[in-house]
């Protein structure tokens, strides 16, 4: 008995692969949520760091949620050293992120902040013991730096 409602052939049908996904970042940085980002190995101070990052049209990396500061230590950090971030001490003891975005997340490392005088800038620990978490250091130290450029909304002041 065949049922006139089931087809009488198999039919295949062959469709193309979607096309591959486009990254938002630009090709020398890695796509994370609405943010992009990238480790520059080359050292610099804490102030030329920003102003490269700047030059790109991003900031030093502000790091906004535990899961951000998961991605940036592994996928972006990996250990290579330690590295600026864009958090910075203000002269009334509190820190800002340099994209304006309020300092919700930290990550310090044992002992830190020291908040000693001349250490106002943070850096990401990359050792392997304390790899990841955050040290207030002298700003005029070179380190590699992370640069963050977000393609959603934007959280700078005017």
């Amino acid at each position: 008995y065949l049922d006139p409602l089931l087809p009488s052939r198999l039919c295949v049908y062959s469709i193309a692969p979607p096309p591959p996904t486009k990254s938002p970042c630009r090709a020398d940085y890695i796509s994370w949520y609405q943010n992009c980002y990238k480790l520059v190995e080359e050292p610099a101070t804490w102030d030329a760091a920003q102003a490269a990052c700047k030059q790109q049209g991003g900031n030093l990396a502000s790091i906004d949620m535990s899961y951000d500061q998961a991605f940036v230590a592994g996928a972006v950090l990996q250990g290579k050293g330690d590295a600026w971030i864009g958090l910075r001490r203000k002269d009334d003891g509190s820190y800002m992120w340099t994209d304006g975005w309020p300092v919700f997340f930290t990550q310090w490392g044992p002992g830190e902040p020291s908040n000693i005088k001349d250490e106002g800038c943070v850096s990401m620990h990359a050792s392997r013991f304390f790899h990841g978490t955050w040290n207030d250091t002298k700003c005029d130290q070179a380190k590699p730096y992370i640069c963050k450029i977000s393609s959603g909304t934007a959280h700078t002041e005017n």
